[in-house]
């Protein structure tokens, strides 16, 4: 089960880490959806690598965000020796229910021991964002906090056997995106639940264009089409 320690003193949202604890992420073990593990480094090893660290697997934020990325920023569009991964911070076993309800165009890891999201500092907060903010362009058809919140409990009762496999319900995320040569270029820190990188910024860091949000009915359900996706 995963730990909940909260990193004590919180960086700034875009502070880079440190070689230090960046050479020390980088030798931490991820799980993918088979159970199997991974040093951090030896994933992103030759390739500029960008790092989307999500909250718990049942948040229908951070679906809706991988969601829009595998939409806007297609594998196909990524230019040569770039990657996106996405790392949560639960267990593995469901990854494989987070993969088809978020349509991932892109590999999912998990690092239950919450090791990587503390080195980066990522925060701890239940915070929505504040009235009057600009919303982030992935939570523009996303629907309102009642009825993700109701999305979101539908989806733990349909899969209450992960129920202490999610990973903290208040621990945030971000994103961090490192060179090819192993250097930190970029890193971001969610001030709150709904506090992704804009995924027309991401595109602009990544060096591509981003294609246009599907804004139909179909898509801004909760889930779409991946609800009934079944689990490979």
């Amino acid at each position: 089960m995963a730990s909940s320690d909260a990193p004590s003193d919180a960086p700034s949202p875009t502070s880079l880490p440190t070689a230090a604890e960046l050479s020390e992420a980088l030798k931490i073990e991820v799980y993918d959806r088979e159970g199997k593990t991974h040093a951090l480094g030896d994933l992103v090893r030759g390739k500029r690598s960008v790092l989307i660290f999500t909250r718990h697997f049942w948040c229908l934020n951070c679906q809706a965000y991988l969601r829009c990325i595998s939409e806007s920023i297609p594998p196909s569009d990524l230019p040569p020796s770039t990657q996106i991964l996405a790392i949560g911070c639960g267990s593995y076993q469901p990854i494989d229910t987070y993969a088809a309800k978020s349509a991932s165009a892109y590999p999912i890891y998990t690092d239950p021991s919450l090791r990587l999201h503390k080195i980066f500092g990522f925060k701890y907060n239940l915070a929505e964002a504040k009235a009057g903010d600009e919303p982030r362009d992935y939570m523009r058809d996303a629907g309102s906090t009642v009825s993700r919140i109701w999305g979101g409990i539908k989806g733990a009762v349909a899969n209450i056997q992960h129920v202490n496999q999610v990973g903290p319900k208040a621990l945030n995320g971000g994103e961090v995106i490192i060179s090819a040569d192993g250097k930190c270029e970029y890193t971001y820190r969610m001030q709150n639940t709904v506090d992704h990188t804009n995924i027309s910024e991401l595109a602009r860091l990544i060096g591509v264009e981003a294609k246009a949000l599907d804004h139909s009915e179909e898509a801004k359900q909760p889930c779409g089409d991946a609800c009934a996706v079944e689990a490979k």
